[in-house]
């Protein structure tokens, strides 16, 4: 052992109790951190004779600011923001659509699946099955903690998004009695408790928007969905142009209401009884939601849409009665309310949304029903097309 000497020992002791002059305003270990206010200005550096000095400019310049600029009393330096803030958010997230959400991740789906695969792993969740053909995943059996009398079940369905290099999952949970000797379940519309399937969504979310790097791939997972896109702008021969949505008519319905309060449009009506959309387009205009005043704002330098106003001062009525079910008894055939005031002067457009066997149609027409120029017709769908979600 190491013997100390008595001056040694009594340092020591004398450290605890005043620190033995080290610490404080006069000591070495001081606070510094005010030091910089009392820097002064060193004048140039003089070079030796026969050596040219070399011009430097200054890399951070500090423009001058009169006082009248800015009150210095009250000015407060900005904290840098962390990190982690909104890391991932804009790559993953939740959506809703009336009671069912799911997750959308910015990503193809050959890449999501074996993110969904660690996920599940690092979570101690073990996969029954796992389909990539099908974009599907089964959990085994599981028990919550909170309820040992039930014995419950996840099955995740990944699926291409409406965008191009997006991809969807969504999750269904599925509770039994313990006892309750089924191994094979036909899963049902819904999940047994929102709350768990709420959990697990929240979960893999989170897990998703943490791995951002999204560089691994799954070869077997290119086949999901069969390689089907949801949304397609079909133009048929001697037909005009029509957007398929491979989607539910209550899902297809509230993300092109969602399509057409964005970009150049605006939607002024709707009648969701005839699925029909009363819109203006204006290629000039500049929507958003971030004005105090409203939804939306708009881009002309007296900050005023005539268009838009025109179309405002329409009503529901008067587009209805303006539609000639005639021009398409197709489209408009056996739809009560239509027509009776044609003929009248209606700036914009109606966008009608139909169901068929195959998918959901939507298309752009004028305000008395009749078919746009092709290439018009494509353009006007094209805008609905890229803010779909």
């Amino acid at each position: 052992m190491t013997r100390l000497t008595a001056g040694a020992a009594l340092c020591i002791a004398s450290v605890a109790l005043s620190g033995c002059g080290i610490f404080g305003d006069d000591g070495y270990f001081r606070d510094r951190s005010d030091d910089y206010q009392m820097a002064d200005s060193l004048p140039p550096l003089r070079m030796p004779e026969g050596v040219a000095p070399k011009q430097q400019e200054e890399l951070y310049e500090v423009p001058q600011i009169s006082s009248s600029d800015v009150e210095v009393d009250e000015f407060e330096v900005p904290r840098p923001q962390a990190l982690s803030v909104n890391v991932g958010l804009d790559r993953v997230k939740i959506q809703k659509l009336g009671s069912r959400r799911w997750v959308l991740v910015s990503q193809p789906p050959e890449e999501v699946w074996p993110q969904l695969h660690y996920f599940l792993r690092t979570s101690g969740l073990q996969l029954a099955s796992s389909d990539a053909n099908a974009g599907i995943m089964e959990t085994t059996w599981l028990s919550f903690r909170e309820s040992p009398e039930t014995k419950d079940k996840y099955r995740l369905r990944v699926e291409s998004g409406v965008q191009p290099d997006t991809t969807e999952i969504h999750v269904r949970h599925y509770s039994l009695p313990r006892d309750d000797p089924r191994n094979e379940i036909a899963w049902p519309e819904q999940s047994t408790s929102p709350e768990r399937e709420g959990w697990m969504i929240d979960e893999m979310s989170t897990a998703l928007a943490a791995e951002a790097s999204g560089a691994a791939a799954s070869l077997v997972a290119q086949a999901i969905g069969g390689g089907s896109v949801k949304v397609q702008l079909r133009e048929p021969a001697r037909r005009d142009p029509f957007l398929s949505l491979d989607l539910s008519m209550d899902r297809a319905w509230a993300t092109v209401a969602h399509a057409l309060n964005s970009g150049a449009y605006r939607l002024h009506l709707e009648d969701e009884d005839r699925r029909i959309f009363y819109v203006t387009f204006d290629q000039d205009r500049e929507l958003t939601e971030e004005e105090d005043g409203g939804w939306f704002s708009w881009g002309s330098s007296d900050d005023e849409d005539k268009l838009a106003q025109s179309a405002s001062k329409v009503t529901l009525p008067q587009v209805l009665g303006n539609v000639d079910p005639t021009t398409d008894p197709a489209l408009f055939g056996g739809m009560s309310g239509l027509g009776g005031a044609t003929g009248a002067d209606i700036p914009g457009y109606i966008v009608v949304v139909r169901s068929t066997p195959d998918a959901v149609e939507v298309r752009v027409r004028d305000t008395s029903g009749k078919p746009l120029k092709r290439g018009r017709a494509s353009d006007l769908l094209m805008a609905i097309r890229q803010n779909l979600i």
